[in-house]
């Protein structure tokens, strides 16, 4: 009997210990996943503030120029902001941005 109740012990430790390891109940992938949607919370949050920074350079752009810029990039050259093209569709005739 003495050798069976620590058997049983270390038995129902493996037992937890590999109920543990599921994907509901595994702290350390509930925290690896909270990361990584904190991370693209953030990444989509500075996307929509850097969209309202180069929307406020356009309309600071037709203040001092009386026309909206051409490109994206004369926008670069007036304010000094690095700015990804790539990024956004721009209209120059209405000074339209969005976000692609």
């Amino acid at each position: 009997m003495n050798l069976i109740y620590p058997g049983l012990v270390v038995l129902s430790i493996s037992g937890l210990a590999i109920a543990s390891c599921s994907d509901e109940k595994n702290p350390a992938k509930q925290y690896g996943n909270t990361m990584v949607q904190t991370y693209k919370g953030a990444q989509k949050f500075a996307n929509k503030l850097n969209v309202q920074q180069v929307r406020k350079s356009i309309q600071e752009f037709y203040a001092a120029n009386n026309r909206y810029p051409s490109d994206l990039n004369e926008l670069s050259t007036f304010n000094g902001l690095t700015l990804k093209s790539d990024n956004y569709d721009y209209n120059p005739a209405t000074g339209e941005l969005t976000e692609k």
